[in-house]
Order: C-alpha cells, then structure tokens, then sequence
C-alpha cells in the first residue's frame, strides 16, 4: 500500500515523501521528495523527486531520479541490479513498451494510473522544471511536442483535458550529457478500461536503432 509507505517514509535527513510512483514492467518503485527539502544529489539514494511540493494531484506532474549504471548507447533491460531510474531506459526497446505501459501515482492520500503515449530524448535545457499547472494552451504544447518528440506511436488518444505525467532520467546514449530520456504519460480516464494497446515505430527510430548500432552517434539527428 503506497500511500501508507509514504506515511513511513522517512530518507536522507528525516526527508518526508510527497507523493511514490510505481512503474511497470520495471523495478522503478520509489518514493518522491520535494528537490528543495531533500538531500537527492547521492545517486546511492532509492528515490526520485519533484521541482514542486505538491502534495495532491495536479494536471503536469514532472518526476525525475538518476540514472548511473545505464547510460550507454545500448541501454540494458530490467536489470534486477540497476537502481533510482536506470530501467526506465527500458522504453528504448518496441518490444519492452509493447508489454509495460502504464505508471502509478501516488498522492495526497490516492493512487492514480497513467498510460505512456509518447518515449524521446528531450535536451536539458528545454525541460520544465518548476511547474504544475498548465493552462490547456500549455497542456497542449507540450503533449504536441512529446507526440512530435516520440520515436513511437502509441494507439491511444490524449487531450489537453487530460492530466499528464512525466518521466525524466539522465543518459549517455549520445555520448554527452546533453539530452534526458523522458517517459510521457496521461491519467487513464474515468471509466476507461485498463488494456494493452498498439505500438509502432515512426521513421524516428531508424535513428536511436543506428545508435545502438554503432553507425550514427550525432545527436543533431534527431
């Protein structure tokens, strides 16, 4: 029971929880602390964090953790070893999203289930950090983006009514430290039922398959 495991928690100098998130097919199960009351910068520590000190659900949630045993251009999947968000890099592989879509929420005492439309690399410097609101103007700029972003199709639909979430964890898969890997993902609605559903490669993924190839290393690619 996630919401009583953040009644529990208690990290890196007595720091509390905010909220866990929970991620299928992987072993990513964390609590989520507030960056600015929270010691995060030890990769050794279990968990992931917020920009924002959110402690009920909000429409554009941003979770980030580190990633320091999976950053190479061939990314490994689920190893049981890998801690914080290594397997989160998992998602590079069609045949891995296919079977894990979904990602658990917890907060302000609910947990909340979100289904992934949309797996890219996002440059650093375009991420936002620090809100979790948005407008619906906002809201759809930024899920045109992610849908553009994405080397894949994903068959479900998203709106700017939608509540949103979003995955970011650091890589080397161009050789720098210039680009995140990011997990985009929406709340399932109302009375929508919880299913598999359809996964395609775009033409972008020619590109990240070259990568892991060995055959393309330029980042300005994609």
């Amino acid at each position: 029971n996630r919401v009583n495991d953040i009644k529990k928690y208690k990290g890196v100098k007595n720091d509390k929880a905010i909220g866990w998130v929970r991620v299928q097919g992987t072993n990513i199960d964390y609590p989520i602390v507030y960056y600015d009351d929270a010691d995060v910068s030890d990769p050794t520590y279990d968990l992931s964090w917020s920009f924002t000190n959110d402690g009920k659900l909000t429409n554009k949630v941003t979770i980030f953790s580190h990633n320091i045993l999976n950053v190479s251009s061939n990314p490994i999947i689920a190893d049981k070893s890998h801690k914080r968000f290594e397997q989160l890099l998992s998602f590079i592989y069609p045949s891995f999203a296919e079977k894990n879509k979904y990602i658990q929420y917890t907060v302000g005492g609910k947990n909340y289930l979100y289904k992934i439309y949309a797996i890219h690399f996002q440059k650093e410097d375009t991420i936002e950090y620090e809100k979790s609101t948005l407008s619906g103007k906002e809201k759809n700029l930024y899920i045109n983006k992610a849908l553009n972003s994405s080397f894949f199709k994903f068959d479900t639909d998203i709106n700017n009514g939608d509540d949103l979430l979003t995955l970011v964890t650091c890589t080397r898969f161009f050789g720098n430290a210039e680009y995140s890997f990011v997990v985009d993902a929406r709340r399932v609605r109302k009375k929508e039922k919880i299913k598999n559903y359809g996964i395609t490669e775009k033409k972008s993924y020619n590109r990240i398959k070259k990568v892991m190839e060995g055959e393309e290393d330029n980042e300005e690619s994609l």
